[in-house]
């Protein structure tokens, strides 16, 4: 592929997901201001990761019918549009208005990584694809970005209705002129209709008919667990157990988080260098078991310096594992199935990002934070053994 088609394909396939991350963390950032519009404590806010995730988790689901029938391009385009329009209902702010918003927000999530996957997979060879991967799902903490800087102000200027029906505008025309605008979504085929029978479960049907692709899947379960984990729960971890303050713990979460970037790219890199795709996925499993392990034996008059080099190795491994993982994927079945695997893998890793932090939360509980680490360690090596190189098959002399 020329390179100019390269950099266009990026863009396309990261831009929806860019934003659509950054719609779907929006009612996190003003969950203060939502949940006094609706008289219920903060702390219900907790149930809008697992509410989004589950509609996430069937709006993967639908894109195995919805690729062939839109292109993959296109239902990128269609959810950004839809997802302006669950941000504008979200700022009515009643119950009703919001568990919807939040539904209609994972609905249109869900598709985008099939779908950009898919897009890829159609391209024909790319040069690097780990590396063009990993650089792609950037596109998800970039989102985080956009929404940490962009909603937290409108929100102070305009209040909540008037701020979300901005942003939500915004967002639907962009959706609109973008899709309309780009000559490289308009001109896409559809990819050919899956043989067999399609539905919401026929993603799964094909991954238990791979028993390589279902142990990778299991694999992507576990680091989908390890990710939010770590995401969600490093900040508590730092102000009980370590004894930071807010702001101090704040900062350690974006040094977190920039590995998280750095490690994505770092790992596709390294990846195509190697040409060695599965054992730099095990490996990363490894290198978050240590890291946890490291997490773990942090005590409080541990140095800042030291606290910050774990964060950021945590955040390189636990969130720098989708660009090699979902390579693999591309590589493991026909150009035509890519999304098609894509949406049933994916539910695997959702899953474990529902279970992982309510997991490692009863663990912290009932014992601690060093203890819910080391039994987490455990679990990663459980992955990286999962998402190990295959075997070549044996020889008969």
């Amino acid at each position: 592929m020329p390179k100019n088609g390269s950099s266009s394909l990026l863009f396309v396939t990261m831009f929806p997901q860019a934003i659509m991350s950054m719609v779907v963390l929006t009612p996190p950032v003003v969950a203060d201001q939502v949940t006094r519009a609706v008289n219920l404590p903060v702390e219900a806010a907790g149930f809008y990761t697992t509410l989004n995730y589950i509609f996430i988790a069937l709006g993967t689901l639908c894109s195995g019918v919805l690729i062939p029938l839109i292109g993959p391009l296109r239902l990128s385009f269609v959810c950004i549009f839809a997802g302006g329009f669950a941000l504008i209902l979200f700022g009515f702010a009643s119950l009703p208005a919001i568990v919807t918003a939040v539904a209609f927000m994972g609905l249109c999530y869900g598709p985008l990584t099939p779908s950009s996957t898919q897009a890829i997979a159609s391209q024909g060879p790319i040069a690097n694809l780990t590396l063009f991967m990993s650089v792609r799902q950037t596109s998800v903490p970039i989102g985080g970005v956009l929404a940490g800087l962009v909603v937290p102000p409108l929100v102070l200027w305009f209040h909540l209705p008037a701020a979300m029906l901005m942003i939500g505008v915004v967002v639907t025309l962009v959706g609109l002129v973008a899709g309309f605008a780009l000559n490289v979504v308009r001109a896409e085929v559809p990819p050919p209709r899956p043989l067999g029978r399609l539905g919401l479960l026929a993603p799964l049907r094909y991954l238990l008919q791979d028993d390589d692709l279902l142990r990778l899947s299991f694999g992507s379960m576990i680091y989908g667990a390890m990710q939010l984990t770590v995401s969600s729960l490093l900040v508590v971890f730092l102000m009980t157990s370590l004894g930071r303050n807010l702001v101090v713990a704040g900062l350690f979460l974006g040094i977190n988080q920039t590995g998280a970037i750095i490690g994505r790219i770092g790992w596709g890199f390294l990846a195509d260098r190697l040409a060695a795709l599965r054992a730099v996925l095990a490996g990363v499993g490894v290198g978050m078991s240590v890291m946890c392990m490291l997490a773990g034996m942090l005590w409080p008059s541990a140095s800042d310096w030291l606290v910050g080099m774990v964060v950021f190795v945590l955040g390189a491994t636990t969130s720098g594992w989708n660009g090699v993982f979902l390579t693999c994927l591309i590589q493991a079945v026909p150009v035509d199935r890519a999304g098609f695997a894509a949406s049933g893998s994916l539910l695997f890793s959702y899953f474990g990002i529902v279970l992982g932090p309510p997991l490692f939360g009863i663990l912290a509980l009932f014992t601690s934070f060093s203890i819910a680490f080391f039994a987490f360690s455990v679990l990663a090596l459980a992955g990286a053994f999962l998402c190990r190189p295959r075997r070549p098959p044996a020889t008969i002399a």
